[in-house]
């Protein structure tokens, strides 16, 4: 097997996730999964129930609220990043527009991408205005070298292709710009505890990164000088535990499930910032 990001180096089986072969590149140290599952498998799981929530109002905004908070942390580290060098902000997979809210209340100029069209309406009426398209990088109408910067949180370990999402995503860039990810890392310290138990190993991601083939990814795609740090997010014990329940690791899930139970409400619902299983990079378009 030839690994896909480095386009030669060999990779090998090193196990299998729920029928599908996760192999490993002896260069790069990229994981990934071979052969993919096909539209129709990833379509039954790209369902509403996908994302963590009981789909009721309460649920919903809790939810949010977690999000929105994340993408403050987010969006700080990005403005250091850009140094105000620039304000229009393109996010790709932007959900219901958690990020995007965020950036707009500090001025930015925003417009996404997302493939869900209730996800992309619930969006755009959140931020009251069409700024947010239905699709894909790959075949949605964007304007060429527009943008100061790109993000994609939680979003390139699903792409089929990883090196042509990052070349388009450079070709929208302008000189100078910035390409912000986020992605479960290999190099983190849960993949390094749970080893092929890792609760990221999931069907619908693709791709599995550590900072080694990120950065080979990136220059391949046309970027200069990768920033790597350790991803953090603002989670809540009552998310966490719903997390674990419905990707279960075995200990940890009946561990924060009796966490949960027997902690107080108002307690389990608290935003507490904990260092999470990505990480985060920017890097620069010459």
């Amino acid at each position: 097997m030839i690994c896909p990001i480095c386009l030669g180096a060999p990779a090998q089986r090193t196990f299998t996730k729920d029928s599908y072969p996760v192999y490993r590149c002896a260069s790069c140290a990229c994981e990934f999964l071979e052969p993919q599952p096909d539209d129709h498998a990833l379509g039954e799981i790209y369902v509403a129930e996908y994302f963590l929530g009981d789909h009721d109002e309460e649920s919903d905004e809790r939810v949010a609220a977690l999000k929105s908070a994340t993408s403050a942390l987010y969006l700080d580290r990005l403005s250091t990043a850009l140094a105000g060098n620039g304000k229009c902000l393109l996010e790709i997979g932007c959900g219901t527009g958690d990020l995007l809210l965020q950036a707009q209340s500090r001025s930015f100029e925003v417009n996404g991408v997302e493939y869900s069209t209730e996800a992309a309406t619930t969006a755009n009426r959140r931020l009251g205005a069409e700024l947010v398209r239905t699709g894909t990088i790959e075949n949605a109408s964007l304007p060429a070298g527009h943008f100061d910067v790109v993000v994609a949180c939680d979003v390139i370990e699903h792409t089929r292709d990883p090196k042509s999402f990052l070349t388009r995503a450079h070709a929208l860039l302008r000189p100078g710009g910035i390409v912000f990810l986020v992605t479960p890392s290999l190099d983190s310290w849960s993949r390094r505890l749970l080893g092929k138990r890792w609760m990221e190993y999931k069907v619908e991601h693709l791709f599995y990164f550590g900072q080694s083939s990120l950065k080979r990814l990136l220059m391949d795609s046309g970027f200069e000088s990768p920033v790597f740090a350790g991803n953090r997010k603002v989670l809540s014990l009552d998310y966490v535990s719903r997390h674990f329940e419905r990707f279960p690791v075995p200990a940890l899930t009946p561990l924060f499930g009796l966490v949960r139970r027997c902690t107080p409400e108002r307690l389990a619902h608290r935003h507490c910032v904990v260092p999470a299983s990505g990480i985060f990079v920017t890097a620069r378009k010459p």
